[in-house]
Order: structure tokens, then sequence, then C-alpha cells
């Protein structure tokens, strides 16, 4: 899997400086803004598909969000099936373009097109943004 991302970037962070997610997940009929709560690989996370939702274990449904395991794939958020999420970051200086992300490492990730990249968590008070510069 390569070095797991930082267990500080998961979870329901009161900074802001989690990873924002758009997730599908199994028995919701929403695709939301969501997070992750843990790991599983380096393109399998549990999330929560509600950027509010305090739920946290698998099977978990509700107004707390639901939770599932959940796989990267290039997809725009309308598209996604069950058990999907889709991470975009934004290219550092790029002008605000946007890349999918295939594998999120810590501290690196890669794009589809197996690009590299080093990222960051960046808060803007109304979102937390994931910056991308390449390497």
């Amino acid at each position: 899997m390569g070095r797991p991302v930082n267990k500080r970037y998961f979870g329901l962070l009161d900074d802001g400086t989690n990873f924002t997610v758009n997730a599908n997940v199994t028995g919701s009929n929403r695709v939301e803004d969501g997070y992750i709560i843990s790991q599983r690989s380096s393109n399998k996370f549990l999330v929560n598909d509600l950027k509010t939702g305090t739920n946290t274990d698998i099977g978990d449904t509700g107004v707390q969000g639901n939770v599932d395991v959940c796989t990267l794939v290039d997809k725009q958020t309308a598209q996604l099936a069950a058990n999907e999420m889709s991470i975009s970051g934004t290219l550092a200086g790029g002008g605000g373009d946007q890349v999918r992300i295939k594998k999120l490492y810590n501290r690196t990730c890669r794009d589809f097109n197996n690009n590299r990249y080093t990222w960051t968590i960046q808060n803007d008070s109304t979102e937390s943004i994931m910056v991308l510069t390449a390497i």
C-alpha cells in the first residue's frame, strides 16, 4: 500500500483540514461531500457520506450520514455507483485545474494518468482543499 496517510487528516475535524470526498454509500440515495474515517488501502477508505455526519461504523445509516468502505474512481459526482468515491485535488499554480486522485499515500498521491504529486490540505474557511504539486 505504501505509507498510509497520517490519521490526523481523517475524521470530523474542527480545523477543517480533512479530505473532502464525494461518496455514494450503499443504501444511500444521495451523493454528498463526505469525509474519510479511516484508510483500508491506497484506494479504499471507510467514509461517511455526510460532511457533518457523526456515524463511524460500517452499516450506520441515517441523518448522521451513511458509512461504508468506498473505492476511488475516475467519475463525475453524479456518476458514482454504490461504494464509489472520488477525491479531487487542485493543482498549485495551475489556475485552479482539478485532478482526480487514483491512489493516496502519506504526503504523495497518483492521478489516473499515473502522475505523482505531493499534497497538502488547506482550509479556506468554507471547505478543505487538497493542493497538489507535481513531482
